[in-house]
């Protein structure tokens, strides 16, 4: 017996199909044609704060010329333009600095750079400072993004404008990534795979050093966790962080040339290790800072607890509570 068309749930199960298909092409077709010719505006979930061109600081690297004399007539001292909370937030929503109490003068020689730098910086001073409590901060803070230096860092004077170009890059092709290293001590992190369209930005490897890195909330969330539950972990935090990334259980990539450098000439580490990634470091803003900033001239770091001179007994108030060392 013949069948007629529509008596069998087949046919119109064949019929739907078709129909499905057919609305999802002619769905799309009408989504690209909106995107590249009715409204091209970029995908992008990283925008910058629209401001008016008066009120856009200048680049880092023009900062040597954008000293101001504050009394021409009366004195030569010369004195930088206050930092900006707009300039920071044009690529990142927070910047830490970490910085144990004892440490006075990396604290204040970091003030004078991020001063240079135009940037408005929290320099997270504790005890016994740590990246976990900085993550928890950034938790609590509501920071969807946030840098996170050392105290014995310095920077490349192009350093923010390419840290914006990596995170705009960043943002448009890996929506959900965890953290970008702007500052490591491995010469290979070139050798990862490049997934955005920033050339500079590479899939990490092992991004040894934890110099200066751009936390995402999700990131700061995942690794706050597994710190918290493997809190008995002997390891340096950045041998465990590179562990974390061959297992694939945190999203990193790497900025290279880094663009945020460990100043070893300035602090030599315990381990006596010269590395291989300073060769890197063409522009020095701590450099620039003090060629340019007359009080700077002959900076010397003699305010460290452990090495404080007994006759120098005044320090300045946004380097202390206290404005006197016992």
């Amino acid at each position: 017996m013949v069948s007629l068309p529509g008596s069998n749930p087949a046919w119109w199960y064949g019929r739907a199909i078709r129909l499905y298909f057919l609305f999802s092409l002619a769905a799309s077709a009408l989504w690209i044609i909106k995107v590249l010719y009715i409204d091209p505006t970029p995908l992008t979930s990283f925008q910058q704060p629209v401001r008016s061109p008066e009120s856009t600081p200048a680049p880092p690297s023009t900062y040597s010329h954008a000293l101001v004399d504050q009394s021409p007539s009366s004195s030569s001292e010369f004195q930088l333009q206050p930092p900006t909370r707009e300039y920071t937030l044009a690529f990142t929503d927070h910047i830490y600095c970490i910085n144990k109490q004892n440490r006075l003068g990396r604290k204040g020689r970091m003030h004078e750079l991020f001063k240079y730098m135009h940037l408005d910086a929290h320099i997270f001073s504790r005890a016994q400072a740590n990246h976990l409590d900085v993550w928890r901060d950034m938790i609590n803070g509501g920071y969807e993004r946030a840098l996170v230096l050392e105290d014995d860092v310095d920077f490349e004077l192009d350093a923010v404008p390419v840290i914006g170009k990596a995170l705009g890059s960043l943002n448009n092709s890996v929506p959900n990534w965890d953290m970008l290293y702007v500052g490591h001590c491995s010469m290979e992190e070139d050798k990862g795979r490049v997934k955005t369209g920033f050339s500079r930005v590479h899939k990490a490897v092992h991004p040894f050093c934890t110099s200066g890195y751009v936390l995402s909330r999700r990131g700061a969330q995942k690794l706050f966790a597994y710190f918290v539950k493997n809190s008995k972990q002997t390891h340096a935090l950045d041998v465990q962080l590179v562990a974390l990334i061959k297992r694939k259980l945190i999203d990193a990539y790497s900025l290279h040339p880094p663009v945020i450098y460990q100043r070893r000439d300035l602090y030599p580490s315990d381990d006596g290790m010269d590395l291989k990634i300073q060769k890197l470091f063409k522009n020095s803003a701590w450099n620039q800072a003090v060629a340019f900033v007359p009080h700077l001239a002959n900076w010397t770091d003699p305010l460290d607890s452990e090495y404080l001179d007994p006759a120098f007994k005044h320090i300045p108030s946004w380097m202390e509570d206290k404005k006197t060392v016992n």
